[in-house]
């Protein structure tokens, strides 16, 4: 009995061994998943101040972007109307969020706001302007440049009355043909329109 037995768990363990050893080498051979986030004007040391107003509080939503990019998959424009998604290159959290943010931090540190509430905000927060904005291009070819395309407004504490806006494009090359490179040109082309709508807001305290 110990004879017959004996071999069969040499068997056994041969065989655990050989897929031991190929999970290992497929789990060390697999690719690495990138997560990134937009960058602030403060981080690009970009953005200078436009106007220093500590009594008003901003309040920054909604903000729309176009449903192919409500993906975790960073997405990146071939030709025409032709996307590709990268199952290794990923937002770290939603891009909608994160553009909200990041506007909202632009425009506390370039007009320096008493207070930014990112939408939805607490009851007991009353904005003295509010900017709402429908994205309708927000991204790039690796080989080219990277695009921000967007209607905005400044409005009135309900959202209904329109203070300011317009129709923003902001175009500009990558430095290099790589995800982080286009994240951060991506990153440039909010700053500038952070940019844009600072000194829209400046405006409307004069």
């Amino acid at each position: 009995m110990i004879k017959q037995v004996f071999p069969r768990v040499c068997r056994w363990c041969a065989i655990v061994a050989i897929v031991v050893a190929l999970t290992g080498c497929l789990g060390n051979g697999s690719p690495h998943v990138s997560y990134y986030s937009l960058l602030t004007a403060q981080q690009l040391s970009e953005g200078l101040p436009v106007a220093s107003l500590p009594e008003v509080k901003l309040g920054v939503g909604p903000i729309s972007i176009p449903d192919s990019l409500k993906r975790s998959q960073i997405a990146t424009r071939q030709q025409g109307n032709l996307y590709a998604f990268d199952e290794f290159h990923r937002w770290a959290g939603t891009l909608e969020k994160d553009l909200s943010y990041v506007l909202g931090e632009n425009l506390e540190k370039m007009l320096g706001l008493g207070e930014v509430g990112i939408l939805p905000w607490q009851p007991h927060f009353q904005p003295t302007y509010r900017v709402i904005m429908n994205v309708t291009h927000f991204d790039g070819d690796l080989k080219g440049e990277a695009v921000l395309s967007a209607h905005w407004v400044v409005a009135d504490t309900s959202g209904k009355a329109v203070l300011a806006g317009g129709r923003s494009e902001y175009r500009q090359p990558l430095e290099a043909e790589t995800y982080a490179a286009l994240i951060s040109t991506e990153s440039q082309l909010v700053a500038q329109l952070s940019h844009e709508i600072a000194i829209a807001i400046a405006t409307l305290k004069n």
